[in-house]
C-alpha cells in the first residue's frame, strides 16, 4: 500500500537507475576533454585561446539539438530517441581517436554536443513523468547526480588511462561503455511506460488544471518567470562548463599539483555536487511538501545558493593557499551546479505532462548558452591577460558574477502568482493514486 501510494514502483526506479547511469556516462564523455587537455594542447600545438574555442563549440548544436530532441520526444517517444543520441555519442567518441588536427577535433566536439544535447532534459522528462510532485526535487536529483558522479567516478579511472595508455584510450572506453548502456536501455525500457502522459490520472478540478496548463506553454515559454529560470540555467552551464574544461588545466599549471595528487582532487568537486544536490533538494522537497509553494520550496532554495557560489568564486582567488584555493573554486562549482536540480523541478509546475519534453528542452537550450560563452571567454582572459593565474582568476571571478546576478533575479523577481493559487489542485493531483 505504501509504495503504491507514494506512487513508486520497481518499474520506476529501474528506469530512474538507468537514467542516472546515462547522466553518468554522458558527463563522464564531457569530462575527458578537460581531463586530456594538457596532453591534446601539447600534441596538436594549440593556444588557450583556440582550447577554448574546443570547449565552446561542443554547445554549437547542442541547443538546438536539445529542442528538437524533447519536440521528437513526445511525438515518438523517449525510448527511441535515448537510444539514438547514446548511439550517436558513442560512435564520435570512438571517432576522435583518429584527431590529429584543431579542425578535426572540433567537428569531432560539434557532433558530440548534439549527439548529448538531449540527454539532460530527456531524462528529467522521463524521470518527472514517474515521480509524485513532492518527490520531485529527490527523485530528479537521483538522476541529476549522475552528471557530477560521472565525473568523480570516471575521474581516476579516465585519468589512469591517460598518463598510462595515452589520451585516446579514454575515448575508447567511454564508447564501449556507451553501447553497453544501449543494450540494457532497449531490454528494460517499455516505450508506452517512458512516454506515458500522466503517471498520476487527474480527476476533477485537478484535470481541468492541468488542461489549463497546456493551452499556455507558449505563454510559459516567454515569461519573465521563464526567462529568469533558464538565465539562471544559464549562469550554471558557465560555472558547470569551466570546471570541465579549465579547472583541471589550472590545477595542473597553475597550482603545480602532481598528476598522482590531481586524478584525486579533480574529483573532489563532483563528489560535492552530489552531496550537495542530494542535501538541497531534500530539504527543497520538505519545503515545498509543507507549504505547497514553488517560491518557497524551489526558489527560496535556488536563489541563496548560486548568491553563495558566487562567493565562493571570487574568495578563491584571492586566497595563495592551494588546499583553501581548491576548496573554495570547488564550492562555487558546487553551488553553482543547483539549478540542474532545481531548474526542472520548477519547471514541471509551469507546464501540463504532455509538453514537459517541449519545455525541459527548451530549458536546456538556453541553459547550454552558457557552455558556449563560458569556456571561449575563459580562454580569452587566459590569453590576454599578463599571467596565466591572472588569467584564471579573471575568469573565476566573471563566473560568480554572472552566478550572483542571474540567481539573485530568480531569488528577487521569480513570482509565479497565477500558479501560486492552482499549487494545491497540482498537490491534489500528484496524490491521486
Amino acid at each position: 500500500m505504501e509504495q503504491k501510494k507514494s506512487g513508486v514502483s520497481k518499474k520506476t526506479w529501474v528506469i530512474i537507475f538507468l537514467l542516472f547511469l546515462l547522466t553518468v556516462i554522458s558527463n563522464a564523455d564531457k569530462a575527458i576533454i578537460g581531463f586530456a587537455s594538457v596532453p591534446i594542447m601539447k600534441e596538436l600545438g594549440l593556444s588557450p585561446e583556440q582550447w577554448g574555442i574546443v570547449g565552446s563549440v561542443f554547445f554549437l548544436l547542442y541547443s538546438l539539438a536539445a529542442v528538437l530532441g524533447g519536440t521528437l520526444a513526445d511525438k515518438i517517444g523517449a525510448k527511441k530517441v535515448i537510444a539514438g543520441m547514446v548511439a550517436v555519442w558513442s560512435i564520435v567518441q570512438f571517432s576522435t581517436i583518429f584527431v590529429s588536427s584543431f579542425t578535426y577535433l572540433l567537428v569531432t566536439r560539434i557532433i558530440l554536443g548534439a549527439g548529448e544535447g538531449p540527454s539532460y532534459s530527456l531524462a528529467m522528462t522521463a524521470a518527472s513523468k514517474y515521480l509524485p510532485k513532492e518527490k520531485l526535487g529527490i527523485g530528479l536529483t537521483l538522476v541529476s547526480v549522475g552528471g557530477p558522479l560521472g565525473v568523480a567516478i570516471s575521474a581516476p579511472v579516465l585519468m589512469h588511462l591517460i598518463m598510462n595508455f595515452g589520451w585516446r584510450s579514454a575515448f575508447i572506453a567511454t564508447g564501449a561503455v556507451g553501447f553497453i548502456w544501449i543494450i540494457a536501455w532497449l531490454f528494460s525500457a517499455k516505450e508506452k511506460a517512458v512516454t506515458q502522459d500522466e503517471p498520476f490520472p487527474a480527476k476533477g478540478k485537478a484535470a481541468a488544471g492541468t488542461a489549463q496548463n497546456e493551452t499556455k506553454f507558449t505563454s510559459v515559454l516567454f515569461s519573465k518567470n521563464f526567462i529568469f529560470v533558464a538565465l539562471c540555467g544559464f549562469a550554471t552551464y558557465w560555472s558547470f562548463t569551466i570546471g570541465l574544461n579549465w579547472l583541471p588545466n589550472y590545477l595542473e599549471n597553475v597550482r603545480h599539483l602532481s598528476k598522482e595528487t590531481l586524478s584525486i582532487v579533480v574529483a573532489l568537486p563532483w563528489i560535492m555536487i552530489t552531496l550537495s544536490q542530494i542535501t538541497f533538494s531534500s530539504i527543497s522537497d520538505r519545503i515545498y511538501h509543507k507549504t505547497n509553494s514553488m517560491v518557497k520550496g524551489r526558489i527560496f532554495v535556488l536563489g541563496p545558493v548560486m548568491a553563495a557560489g558566487a562567493v565562493c568564486y571570487f574568495l578563491g582567488t584571492l586566497v595563495s593557499s592551494n588546499i583553501l584555493a581548491i576548496a573554495l573554486l570547488s564550492l562555487g562549482l558546487t553551488f553553482g551546479c543547483i539549478t540542474l536540480v532545481m531548474g526542472p523541478a520548477i519547471l514541471v509546475d509551469l507546464v501540463s505532462p504532455r509538453h514537459q519534453g517541449k519545455i525541459q528542452g527548451w530549458f536546456m537550450a538556453l541553459t547550454s548558452l552558457g557552455g558556449i560563452a563560458g569556456p571561449y571567454v575563459t580562454g580569452w582572459l587566459i590569453g590576454h591577460s599578463a599571467s596565466q593565474a591572472a588569467g584564471f582568476h579573471h575568469a573565476f571571478q566573471v563566473c560568480g558574477l554572472i552566478l550572483l546576478v542571474f540567481g539573485g533575479l530568480v531569488w528577487l523577481a521569480v513570482r509565479p502568482k497565477n500558479l501560486e493559487k492552482s499549487e494545491t489542485l497540482n498537490a491534489n493531483t500528484s496524490n491521486v493514486v
